[in-house]
């Protein structure tokens, strides 16, 4: 019995992230921290609230309560009975705070949006194509690779930067506090850096640094000005804009070895000798703990939406950086998916 129910789980987990989707989309997070934050709101509040924000007058109580229901099934709001009214009232917790956007953190739902896009959930039905076909499943879909489909659709450009910028601040909120050869140096690339979010952390703590954001055209075309941040488009396959350290947050898990390699020899070539190279991506370690499923689930989605990308551990890493001509490098863990991975030519 305990088999068939978690096979059933898996069976129909897909509506979990479409319910969280229904729940940002109705802006519910948000009107729990608007209107809630001191005490939880029952159905009736939170459909009042969904109806004056959306201009609908055909808000569904009952099936907003199930929605309500599975997701605090899930771990994502809290639930208290009313003592007075008996109704069930629902409130924010650590999980669901992370959908809403305050002043110091965006809010993760680009991330949300991005990961049960439609264009992007079309192409999971063709996984067991990859096997059978090795094929990518996006391009198998749509005929592209998924770089030339954003590179193309202004929409699905935006929607992407969005989702890669959204979690930037507090992940490298986190290297900035445990890497201190900021403190030393004088430039800064970020190597598909997007719109410079990580950039513009670095040089809020190290204002020395003169920052270069690096990325393909249309990535840069969208980029804000940040102070001290220079946009330059390009293709880091061909060269990359010297400075004293090269850093890419989530690069490498897009491509296939060889492409990392050479990526690598042109970091390689735009630092000095003392210079370095900083990897953000996450590391497979074999174990069955939560953090190494995720880290494989991620794998799953780099099958699908990369080039050949993948996750990696430590091994395979290693392997990439000595081909590239790096002789040493570090590994030090973040409290995220990821780690902070320095990699020096001596």
């Amino acid at each position: 019995m305990e088999a068939h129910l978690h096979l059933y789980e898996l069976m129909f987990s897909a509506a979990k992230p479409m319910a969280l989707k229904a729940a940002v989309l109705l802006n519910i997070p948000q009107i729990m921290a608007t209107h809630g934050r001191e005490n939880p709101l029952c159905v009736d509040d939170i459909a009042e609230h969904i109806s004056a924000s959306t201009k609908s007058k055909a808000v569904h109580k009952e099936y907003l309560f199930r929605i309500l229901r599975l997701l605090t099934s899930c771990g994502v709001f809290t639930d208290e009975a009313d003592e007075e009214t008996k109704q069930m009232k629902y409130g924010l917790n650590s999980v669901s705070k992370l959908l809403v956007k305050e002043e110091n953190r965006d809010s993760r739902g680009p991330t949300l949006m991005l990961a049960v896009d439609k264009t992007y959930m079309d192409t999971q039905h063709h996984l067991h194509d990859a096997v059978l076909e090795g094929c990518n499943p996006f391009v198998k879909v749509y005929g592209i690779s998924p770089w030339e489909y954003v590179g193309s659709n202004a929409e699905a450009n935006k929607l992407f930067n969005e989702a890669m910028a959204c979690d930037t601040k507090d992940v490298m909120a986190s290297v900035v506090k445990m890497y201190d050869g900021f403190r030393s140096v004088r430039s800064v690339v970020d190597v598909g850096g997007g719109v410079g979010s990580a950039l513009s952390v670095i040089l809020a703590q190290h204002s020395q640094i003169q920052g270069i954001n690096f990325d393909l055209p249309h990535v840069i075309a969208t980029a804000p000005p940040i102070p001290g941040v220079k946009h330059i488009g390009g293709n880091m396959f061909d060269q990359i804009p010297c400075a004293n350290i090269a850093f890419m947050k989530w690069i490498l898990h897009d491509w296939d070895d060889d492409c990392c390699v050479e990526i690598l020899k042109k970091s390689y070539e735009a630092i000095p000798e003392d210079g370095k190279v900083l990897i953000v991506d996450a590391l497979i370690d074999g174990s069955h703990g939560e953090l190494n499923r995720l880290g494989l689930l991620f794998d799953i989605y780099m099958m699908i939406y990369s080039m050949g990308g993948k996750e990696r551990n430590e091994e395979e890493f290693n392997q990439l950086f000595f081909k590239a001509g790096f002789k040493s490098y570090k590994i030090m863990k973040l409290p995220f998916l990821q780690v902070l991975i320095e990699i020096s030519k001596s």
